[in-house]
């Protein structure tokens, strides 16, 4: 077998600098027949139900569906050493032109097929972001209201040409075209099947296309030999669900699974004692935080919401939980967020007397607060909860934790306080604060934060204008707003830990997603 080049093992020391600098290399591919190919399990920490991709956007989401489909541009996160590099490249396009402030207009590719053998058209790319998947007022994809650019129209201009209006400027509509909404479905197969039934059998572009799903069990890939980027190198990529972390590191170990995803710093040490593995992580460009339901409840009272922001020690979360490699923020951005990003700012801080005198003020007087997660979905989660619980009740705060077992229950009635996560996938201001917050919102719709009027009218000039100053005093006065009124408190910037087979080629980027095209995976 070819021999190929693979990071340099580097092994676990103890402490951020052991993690850091995860080697982001290219792999060269050698032409392998099906049977030549291994196959790659990874044990993941849970499964969407929906294999749709906008529908699976999540964290346990992403890292499947980004190897099932391709977006229409493509951001080239290895451009940089880290895996964090913000350069838009071709994707399922060719080519993009901004014709002006609304208009863009996208040249596609000619050799690229669907999972099902059908050509890919510019009929399925303005399906895929059109009135009646993305935009109309019963989109066949409801989440896409979430994430999508205002389109006002989108238009097949030629077999080879696609226009997107918007209704207002947007200059970011390229980044989005190369994140978690810029993927391609076929049109006619969507239409047949629903939203349901094609998140049960999807098919995209991608790498690999599915085999095997199985709900809350597993799902299995298998190559995608006509891949207009190349024959993938693993014969089929299963994804299996193990939902305790020890038990992923115990079978990363055996051999059993290729990749551990999810990992904690505390595992640190057994895996040093191993030459067959190691880890590979970064910085992910997200944000774990606490979002508060405001709904008939103390917390419509934004005086007890900042008094629970207050109360939490971030440094010290890091520091006990994370050994220091996550990522203490200063406020509710992140450096990649360009020009906008302050980094003056300043971070969040402890501060109990102040919690307390907030809640005087606010005559709270020990109601009680639930604090929902999941056990093992967010790395660290319910340590996490442990730790502010002390917190809050040191300043008063009768704070109760409750680990649920599924989404549902978590979302379901009584909700008061709960964990959650915002991604930044557009390296620009719009995200998360625009995409997640905005008035129509799951917050501000079904959560009851009544946002001043002067908090969503700034969101719609950061999604309007283009980087200039006036955008930047925009966006931090936004986030002003947003620490006044406190209607969710970021914690950290995760570190996403995987451990691997030391003998596998393989990067990961800062994104919740796996990048397992042919330039990213090799095998020896």
């Amino acid at each position: 077998m070819s021999h190929l080049i693979r990071p340099t093992r580097r092994g676990f020391m103890t402490g951020a600098a052991a993690l850091a600098g995860a080697a982001t290399l290219r792999f060269p591919t050698p032409a392998l027949a099906q049977s030549d190919r291994p196959d790659l399990v990874i044990a993941v920490q849970g499964l969407v139900d929906n294999l749709e991709p906008i529908a699976a956007i999540s964290n346990v989401g992403m890292r499947v569906v980004n190897a099932m489909y391709d977006t229409l541009l493509y951001r080239n996160f290895l451009a940089n050493p880290d895996g964090s590099g913000a350069v838009i490249e071709p994707g399922l396009a060719t080519n993009v032109e901004r014709l002006n402030d609304h208009t863009v207009r996208v040249t596609l590719r000619d050799d690229v097929v669907f999972h099902n053998g059908e050509p890919m058209t510019a009929q399925d790319v303005a399906f895929s972001f059109g009135y009646d998947r993305m935009f109309g007022p019963e989109p066949l994809t409801p989440r896409a209201a979430y994430f999508r650019p205002d389109l006002a129209e989108v238009s097949v201009i030629d077999d080879s040409t696609v226009e997107f209006v918007t209704n207002g400027p947007d200059y970011a509509m390229e980044k989005r075209l190369a994140s978690w909404i810029g993927w391609v479905v076929p049109e006619g197969y969507f239409r047949d099947k629903g939203l349901d039934g094609f998140g049960t059998a999807p098919i995209g572009t991608g790498p690999y296309k599915l085999k095997e799903f199985l709900r809350g069990d597993r799902v299995v890939l298998e190559a995608n030999d006509d891949y207009w980027r190349g024959r993938p190198t693993a014969r089929t990529v299963t994804f299996v669900v193990v939902p305790e972390t020890a038990t992923r590191v115990a079978g990363l170990i055996s051999g059993e699974y290729h990749i551990a995803c999810a990992l904690n710093p505390d595992n640190i040490p057994l895996l040093q004692r191993y030459e067959e593995v190691e880890g590979r992580g970064a910085q992910i460009e997200n944000t774990h935080l606490v979002v508060h339901n405001q709904v008939d409840n103390v917390l419509a009272d934004k005086r007890v919401r900042r008094a629970m922001h207050k109360c939490i020690d971030r440094d010290a979360l890091n520091t006990a939980l994370w050994a220091g490699l996550a990522g203490v923020t200063n406020g509710f951005q992140l450096p990649m967020q360009g020009e906008a990003y302050d980094p003056g700012r300043a971070p969040y801080r402890q501060d109990i007397e102040g919690a307390k005198a907030l809640l005087a003020e606010a005559g709270y007087s020990g109601e009680p607060i639930t604090y929902r997660t999941l056990n093992d979905y967010y790395v660290n989660s319910v340590a996490a909860a442990q730790a502010m619980q002390q917190w809050w009740q040191e300043a008063g705060l009768n704070v109760e934790i409750e680990i649920k077992e599924n989404w549902g229950q978590v979302t379901g009635d009584g909700l008061m306080s709960r964990n959650w996560s915002n991604g930044f996938p557009l390296t620009d201001p719009v995200t998360p604060l625009t995409t997640d917050w905005h008035e129509g919102s799951n917050v501000q719709k079904n959560y009851g934060w009544k946002a001043p009027e002067e908090f969503n009218a700034l969101l719609g000039k950061i999604r309007s204008m283009p980087n200039s100053p006036e955008r930047s005093a925009a966006f931090q006065r936004a986030l002003d707003i947003f620490d006044d009124e406190a209607p969710g408190t970021p914690l950290y910037r995760p570190y996403e830990l995987y451990g691997i087979q030391s003998s596998i080629g393989w990067s990961p980027v800062t994104f919740e997603w796996m990048e397992l095209r042919p330039h990213n995976l090799a095998f020896d």
